[in-house]
């Protein structure tokens, strides 16, 4: 038996290495002759009476201990993020009473996410600057009046400010937006005053201006736009124009934005919808230019708008959530798809505009009474949720990619729990139990508000004038924190991510968010989609005849790897198994040798190697992990 097992040993073919592997192979396995013989020159051969004390034994890929070393390199490599579900999103920090007049502690209206301290130094809002929520708050069940507008550290490390000052308050139902309107480098920050009209402050809370013009309404939310780019910044409120110092510049003759059964609760917005230049005042039937004049007007009934390409234009069309119901109009008015019925019974609450089945094409989620639902592009339903909201049936609700796969998730709040489901179905990933509120149309927003690195949080604000639950600011979190990265700020309650700059400046000229893949009430994510991962595979070091092994060196070019096995198959049965401890990214392993049993060598026909055999490692290309090796025969 041992006298066939070597003669099928001599018999095994042998092959030179490919290429991308050491081309190196000892020269008396090969049958060639010992130039130690003709010039004492050592040929590196192994079997070489010589090997043992010549210094060029060194390059010998057989005992050469190469330490690891820089390697291929894929910025990248990537994974999807799995989000696992959650049903306790947990609860980063909670501000529900303040040291500052304590009553003062509900709060019905979105709060925004904007920097309002010079941290690192520079003078100018950078992202070293910690993030601030400002949102407004009330006593008991007094949420038309009397309302105090606040600041929090994002850290939640205590209040920043509040404006005491009882000239100097606030419509706690309604919603404040922040930019900076004077070009000082710095946020202002617009709220609607008790006495219906426009009031600014500075990023320290100190008043600065009231308008005289009394608003339309009550409990709508201003809008920040350069409409004619111009460089000076106006301020909308329903179907009102002031500029930055709080002067009515002009009134639309048609509707304000408004889905209630009057024209409170406005949430008119800005963009340019025939890509002309100019940005108008869209509302549920109409559009004006800067002045108030009508553009265009449908004779419809008012109600509150959103935008995002529903057709094959480049131009943007309208979204209208009106009394119970919803249609997409064109750019000009003319309705293309609708009415149809919102499912839950009520208003309908403001629209949020994003791709949330990761078609490529918008689809809109729109609250009611008691269902939360979600219609494709053409406003075919998709899905509709059971949710609560008896008081007003006008609720928002905020998306964000949070697993970066290119469908947008739901955020919503309700007036018990605060919910984020899956875009495309639905589906339940996280549930904030304890939130309360006697809503409005407030929602929760999703932004960085802990630091510019790592993952987003969720901000939501809470009552318990008539429900049991929470009060003041809730910050959530994912149990794994694991979120995509986000920006830094959320400043408006219609907010469009292409309309504001990271340093709260008012773009002139900015792109339409249907141009670039944004929607409305919905940030962008700002890290690579998915999430860094390793990416190992095998080069061939050596074969080494004499010593019947096979030396490979792991590389891995992407981020730091799990440990990981190396296995030598023949014919795909395992003969040797070598394990690591892991790989940094970037990096060229040290070789590691396979032993191989002669006896398992007789007869194979193919011999492969392959790291990672188990899949422990989650790669991001997992068809790199086997290598075919060259037979050889062992001495």
């Amino acid at each position: 038996m041992s006298l066939m097992r070597s003669a099928a040993l001599v018999l095994a073919p042998l092959l030179l290495l490919g290429p991308g592997c050491y081309d190196w192979t000892p020269t008396g396995s090969l049958g060639g002759s010992d130039d130690d013989d003709l010039s004492g020159d050592d040929d590196d051969d192994a079997s070489d009476d010589d090997d043992a004390s010549d210094d060029d034994d060194a390059t010998d890929p057989c005992f050469d201990s190469p330490a690891a070393e820089s390697g291929p390199e894929d910025p990248d490599c990537r994974v999807d993020l799995e989000i696992q579900t959650d049903p306790d999103l947990d609860i980063v920090w909670q501000a529900g009473t303040f040291a500052t007049l304590p009553t003062y502690d509900q709060v019905m209206m979105t709060p925004i996410v904007v920097p309002l301290t010079d941290d690192d130094g520079s003078g100018t809002v950078t992202s070293g600057d910690a993030r601030a929520i400002v949102f407004s708050t009330y006593a008991g069940g007094a949420y038309t009046a009397d309302g105090v507008l606040r600041a929090l550290h994002g850290d939640g490390s205590g209040l920043l400010w509040s404006v005491t000052e009882p000239a100097w308050r606030v419509d706690p139902g309604a919603g404040v937006a922040a930019g900076d309107i004077d070009g000082d480098g710095w946020p202002e920050i617009v709220a609607v005053h008790e006495s219906s009209r426009l009031a600014a402050f500075d990023r320290f809370g100190a008043p600065r201006w009231l308008s005289e013009t009394t608003l339309v309404g009550a409990g709508g939310a201003p809008f920040l736009a350069d409409m004619d780019a111009d460089g000076a910044v106006e301020i909308v409120y329903a179907n009102q124009i002031f500029d930055a110092s709080g002067v009515l510049l002009g009134t639309g003759g048609q509707g304000t934005g408004a889905t209630y059964a009057s024209v409170h609760y406005s949430a008119s917005l800005v963009v340019d919808l025939d890509l002309d230049g100019q940005q108008e005042v869209v509302v549920g039937n109409a559009a004006y230019d800067k002045w108030g004049t009508t553009l265009w007007s449908n004779g419809l009934l008012d109600g509150a708008p959103g935008v995002g390409n529903f057709d094959a234009d480049p131009a943007g069309e309208v979204v209208v959530v009106s009394y119970g119901s919803l249609r997409v109009q064109d750019s000009d008015g003319t309705v293309l798809f609708g009415p149809v019925p919102i499912a839950g019974d009520g208003n309908g609450g403001p629209p949020t505009v994003a791709d949330f089945d990761g078609d490529g094409a918008p689809e809109i989620g729109v609250a009611n009474l008691s269902y939360y639902s979600m219609f494709d592009t053409d406003l075919t339903l998709m899905w509709s949720n059971p949710t609560e909201d008896d008081s007003s049936s006008i609720t928002g609700s905020s998306a964000f990619d949070f697993d970066g796969d290119g469908a947008a998730e739901v955020v919503y709040a309700d007036e018990h729990d605060v919910w984020v489901w899956h875009g495309a179905t639905g589906a339940l990933i996280h549930r904030g139990a304890g939130h309360a509120s006697g809503t409005l149309i407030e929602y929760p927003v999703v932004a960085q508000v802990l630091s510019a690195d790592g993952p987003p949080q969720i901000v939501v604000g809470s009552n318990n004038m008539w429900w049991e639950g929470w009060t003041g600011i809730t910050v959530l979190a994912d149990s794994g924190r694991s979120w995509m990265s986000t920006r830094q700020v959320w400043n408006q309650h219609a907010f469009l991510s292409t309309h504001i700059a990271d340093d709260l400046s008012v773009p002139t000229s900015p792109a339409m968010p249907w141009s670039v893949g944004q929607g409305l009430r919905q940030n962008a994510v700002v890290s690579a989609p998915g999430i860094a991962a390793p990416d190992l595979s095998l080069e061939l070091h050596a074969v080494c005849e004499a010593a019947c092994a096979v030396r490979i060196r792991p590389m891995n070019a992407g981020v730091t790897s799990l440990p990981f096995d190396v296995q030598l198959l023949a014919d795909g049965s395992p003969v040797a198994t070598a394990a690591s401890a892991g790989l940094a990214g970037g990096q060229r392993g040290a070789a590691i040798e396979l032993v191989v049993d002669p006896l398992d060598m007789i007869g194979v026909t193919e011999l492969r190697a392959i790291i990672d055999s188990g899949e422990v490692v989650n790669e991001c290309d997992e068809s790199n992990n086997s290598l075919l090796v060259p037979l050889f025969a062992c001495d």
